[in-house]
């Protein structure tokens, strides 16, 4: 698959920006759609200029959500395989990917879109956006937001988002450490890039190592996710652009990272 029909694929630089691209219907997500942000995830990752992966929405909207006619007539053994392959899918492709991923909310997003949105490591959002979890309005559960919000925002407010269906701002998600940025939407690009350029400058080697190591351990009791990470960092620093960064730090150069 080297084009693609609902989405924008493009590298910048050490960027690679995954763009949502069905502006007419706000990017609900169709099933083209679900198979091309996949495909394109994937090809960011093997791809050695990218350092970094940028989702990100045509304008007026970052993503409406799951397109509605995906779900019409499906019966639930349907609905389920679809549950699979969307949500299990988008997970298991992130995790396994070897490279920072930042969502850039331009716009509101919806249901599956916070679902894309809230997948990746890092989620960056002008002042004029919004989330919000309508679902249950349609007799859908949110279902990944049943799972993820309690986690970062606690029972409470994540059982008011789930279950009432009204949308917050972008600025409210903020405080509630469900995303991690609000700018004004004037300095869109400019944020972007700054947070971009963070991160295209670390050994390839070392954020692979450490992005496995911080998700595989999310899950375990501290004191085994504490052993864990000792045998990460132990990994670390065997590698060659270990031994540069600490060289060139001491002789105040820029590293030369080799990737291994």
């Amino acid at each position: 698959m080297t084009s693609y029909k609902t989405i924008l694929y493009e590298v910048r630089g050490a960027e690679a920006r995954i763009t949502l691209n069905r502006p007419e219907v706000r990017n609900a997500i169709n099933y083209d759609m679900e198979q091309e942000v996949k495909h394109a995830l994937l090809r960011a990752n093997d791809d050695p200029a990218a350092r970094i992966i940028v989702i990100t929405g045509a304008n007026p909207a970052f993503c409406s959500g799951i397109d509605l006619k995906v779900h019409r007539g499906r019966s639930p053994a349907e609905t389920r395989a679809h549950f699979e392959s969307f949500y299990w899918g988008f997970y298991s492709t992130h995790r396994k990917l070897d490279k920072p991923t930042l969502a850039v909310l331009n716009g509101p997003a919806r249901e599956a879109g916070c679902t894309m949105a809230f997948m990746c490591d890092m989620v960056l959002a002008v002042e004029s956006s919004s989330i919000g979890f309508p679902a249950i309005d349609r007799a859908i559960l949110p279902a990944f937001h049943m799972v993820h919000l309690p986690r970062v925002c606690g029972r409470l407010k994540a059982f008011e988002l789930c279950f009432s269906g009204l949308p917050i701002s972008a600025t409210e998600a903020e405080r509630l450490g469900i995303i991690n940025r609000v700018v004004p939407d004037a300095q869109l690009a400019e944020a972007t890039q700054t947070m971009v350029a963070s991160f295209v400058n670390k050994s390839p080697a070392v954020v692979k190592l450490a992005r496995e190591a911080f998700y595989r351990t999310m899950d375990m009791e501290f004191e085994k996710g504490i052993r864990t990470m000792g045998d990460v960092v132990a990994i670390v620093a065997g590698l060659k652009d270990s031994v540069e960064g600490i060289t060139a730090y001491i002789e105040k150069r820029d590293a030369n990272w080799e990737g291994k």
